[in-house]
């Protein structure tokens, strides 16, 4: 924590009211049902919650940062966004052909695995996390989803 964090959290904010004020901007339906400005509302007003968190948490820790050797390379901690980026790049590229449920594993077990967890937990974890986002998305919403080889 510290005037890093301050700086991220003041970005958010900053964010967050800017989408509240451009939300103004899309139209209204009638009797009172929430329109298209709802969602962007919701999500500016998280912005505006967990970056002012963010900023009196940085504010209040004074916390001198050691210095810290440089390394020589790349930190492994670096690795990781990058990690990210490439299973969602996978995802992109396998999906239609696997699938939904197949490939939404495999990038959830893989980034389990990284994290260090144990093997009957990320199996479960991704089984279900996979199958509950497939069932809201998929039967709730009716948002349509790859299905891949075996169609499902």
């Amino acid at each position: 924590m510290g005037i890093k964090d301050s700086i991220g959290g003041g970005i958010f904010v900053a964010l967050g009211v800017f989408i509240w004020a451009m939300s103004f901007r899309f139209p209204s339906l009638d009797g009172g049902h929430p329109g298209p400005s709802l969602f962007p509302r919701v999500l500016g007003t998280l912005f505006i919650f967990f970056g002012s968190i963010v900023v009196f948490q940085g504010w209040k820790t004074k916390r001198v940062e050691e210095a810290i050797p440089p390394e020589e390379g790349i930190p492994l901690n670096n690795l990781n966004p990058i990690l990210v980026i490439i299973l969602i790049a996978g995802f992109i590229a396998f999906a239609d052909y696997l699938g939904f449920i197949l490939t939404g594993f495999a990038i959830l077990f893989i980034l389990m695995m990284k994290l260090r967890v144990s093997l009957l937990k990320r199996s479960l974890v991704s089984v279900a996390l996979v199958c509950f986002v497939y069932f809201m998305f998929s039967k709730v919403l009716r948002v349509p989803l790859p299905k891949g080889l075996w169609g499902w």
